[in-house]
């Protein structure tokens, strides 16, 4: 059973990175991309 919570918390850990993580790479997915297009259209 510890084996199992500690398993269970890893992954809400694993979860909690994944949303931070996607919301940090959105904007700068955005960012990133703006300026390539702005760059390769100049």
């Amino acid at each position: 059973m510890a084996n199992n919570e500690e398993h269970k918390e890893a992954f809400n850990w694993w979860y909690f990175f994944g949303i931070v993580g996607a919301l940090v790479a959105f904007p700068l997915l955005h960012i990133l991309a703006g300026w390539y297009v702005f760059f390769f259209s100049h």
